[in-house]
């Protein structure tokens, strides 16, 4: 059974997003910073990371270096409520730091199933999966 941990400071969305990944048959962890993020994934492992970009302290684009760093093979999809930060392109600087692929908040379940079906070689086919740690 593929594993995700979701990355984000806001605890509504990794609640949602847990909920979401689990009925898709996903194991889910999840955290609530970077460091926090990198401990779950040394601990347990995961298939794909989620990884919110505008977080206090150790940020999102710190957290995708990191995690690339330490598990290259890891997918990483990066989410953010803002596609652009001034003259910044979000979903352009996250790829160049390492992610995988780029969603904007907010997005439908189906919407993020689909990304996730085509960066892990084997998705869930089933609902109903179980999780360590959240």
């Amino acid at each position: 059974m593929a594993r995700t941990l979701v990355i984000d400071d806001d605890p509504t969305v990794r609640s949602v997003l847990g909920r979401m990944l689990r009925r898709a048959g996903y194991e889910t962890l999840s955290a609530a910073d970077g460091p926090t993020g990198l401990q779950l994934l040394q601990a347990y492992g995961a298939d794909v990371a989620i990884v919110d970009v505008f977080m206090p302290g150790h940020g999102g684009l710190s957290t995708i270096t990191a995690l690339r760093r330490d598990r290259p093979e890891l997918k990483i999809l990066t989410i953010s409520g803002a596609d652009r930060a001034g003259p910044l392109d979000m979903a352009a600087r996250a790829t160049a730091v390492g992610a995988d692929g780029f969603l904007k908040k907010p997005f439908e379940a189906g919407t993020l199933l689909g990304v996730l079906g085509t960066l892990l070689p084997n998705p869930p086919a089933s609902s109903g999966g179980r999780h360590p740690a959240t």
